[in-house]
């Protein structure tokens, strides 16, 4: 069974200078099934509840190792990205979705614990690359008897290839989700209702 990372929880809010007049149209007709009414509200509940369970998750193997959830999240993300190339806290912050100085917090604690080393960026300098340390890449290691066990119970649900169908789904949901906050914050900004005080 192959093995998945579900996205933390996003705090970054999207540039709404790329918002088509399309999306700034009114909902057409063959939409509004889906975006209204009761099955929208329990695609709501159950995102909730599955982003919530994944938090525990993460929490219990950062408990286990002795760091915060949001440590093990970025220290695993880095370790990941390494493989595709060279990764910077911007890189983090992207794939995570999460805000630059959360990042830096993050990685600041996990460079003094010994689990990250930092060093410049020999094409620009006012970049730092991030690497995970032999120490760090020992302590994930450590988790993975249990990860793998978990992830077996975690994943049972579907097969490999409905799990393939799932990632996929997710990440195009991912972005949509972009751009329905973009055109939310563009609607909010443009409105003119008061806000309850």
């Amino acid at each position: 069974m192959p093995k998945a990372t579900a996205k933390s929880r996003r705090s970054r809010k999207p540039a709404t200078a790329n918002i088509s007049p399309a999306l700034r149209a009114a909902p057409r007709g063959d939409r509004v099934a889906k975006a209204a009414g009761p099955e929208l509200q329990r695609l709501t509940g159950c995102l909730h509840s599955l982003s919530s369970r994944h938090h525990d998750l993460i929490q219990g193997y950062a408990e286990r190792v002795g760091i915060a959830g949001m440590q093990y999240m970025i220290l695993t993300t880095i370790r990941h990205l390494e493989s595709r190339g060279d990764v910077f806290p911007v890189t983090i912050a992207e794939h995570l979705r999460l805000t630059s100085a959360g990042v830096a917090k993050a990685i600041q604690h996990l460079t003094e614990l010994g689990l990250v080393e930092k060093a410049g960026d020999l094409g620009d300098r006012r970049r730092t690359r991030l690497t995970v340390t032999p120490c760090g890449c020992a302590l994930l290691d450590s988790l993975a008897p249990m990860q793998s066990r978990v992830n077996d119970v975690w994943l049972d649900c579907m097969s490999d290839s409905e799990f393939s169908i799932f990632l996929d789904l997710v990440e195009r949901f991912i972005r949509s989700s972009d751009r329905a906050l973009a055109l939310q914050s563009y609607l909010v900004k443009d409105s003119d209702i008061v806000p309850f005080k």
